[in-house]
């Protein structure tokens, strides 16, 4: 074991959905990111020298976290290590000590392994793996043109304005809404994938695709001024 593990650590925490994990008295022992996974599906013609590419996907990033933690008993241990396992449940919005966000999905929570007593602390760490999309926090901009951050091709986006006239129909990026009182709130979620106006779902409402933005500046359609939300999400 090493000689003053509770103060030979880096100072580093991790965030979980903005809960910082110091909180249950666990700190970063070590991390890494890997890369994103990307697949392409490419042709290429019979003795051919050009390659075409058909399709591709980007996939999520593998996370690998060893956690320490310190508490005045083995049961509180493993009580403090159970939280943090609970807080990782669903997708949680990691914010690592790189400074990017990671959206992601836990795939394995190691088991506790003690390492010893130290002072009054009994301190052991575990090894948590996940996957994960790297991003910014969330961005605001009111204005129908934006110039998007990320390298992400397509980053979910939501698109939302109020009403200025009644329209009988309504251009909102992608989505046609019909129907739209003066004065309405309407939104076309893409992260969350809703259409709603005043909070109801918009009945009628029509689309080729939920909103997006992709890398640069770019200008949405609508004769409102909207409100655009997105996180920049980086490869």
């Amino acid at each position: 074991m090493k000689e003053n593990l509770l103060t030979a650590l880096n100072p580093y925490t991790l965030f979980i959905d903005g809960v910082n994990v110091a909180d249950f008295g666990a700190l970063v022992e070590s991390y890494t990111v890997g890369g994103a996974e990307v697949k392409s599906s490419v042709f290429q013609g019979r003795n051919r020298t050009t390659i075409r590419q058909l399709a591709f996907t980007i996939g999520r990033r593998s996370i690998k976290i060893v956690l320490f933690f310190a508490a005045k008993t083995q049961r509180a241990l493993a009580e403090q290590k159970s939280q943090v396992d609970a807080l990782l449940l669903g997708v949680p919005d990691l914010h690592l000590p790189d400074g990017f966000y990671y959206f992601s999905v836990l795939k394995s929570a190691g088991d506790l392994e003690i390492l010893g007593v130290e002072g009054n602390k009994v301190i052991g760490h575990a090894t948590y793996k996940l996957e994960g999309v790297r991003h910014d926090a969330l961005q605001t901009v009111v204005s129908n043109t934006v110039a998007a951050r990320g390298t992400m091709p397509r980053m979910d986006a939501i698109f939302s304005c109020v009403t200025t006239a009644a329209r009988e129909t309504l251009q909102v990026g992608p989505v046609t809404f019909r129907n739209v009182p003066s004065g309405a709130a309407v939104i076309a979620d893409g992260i969350d994938g809703i259409l709603t106006v005043n909070d109801a779902v918009a009945a009628g409402a029509v689309f080729t695709r939920l909103p997006f933005l992709v890398p640069g500046q770019q200008t949405i359609e609508c004769p409102e001024l909207l409100t655009v939300q997105y996180y920049p999400c980086w490869m």
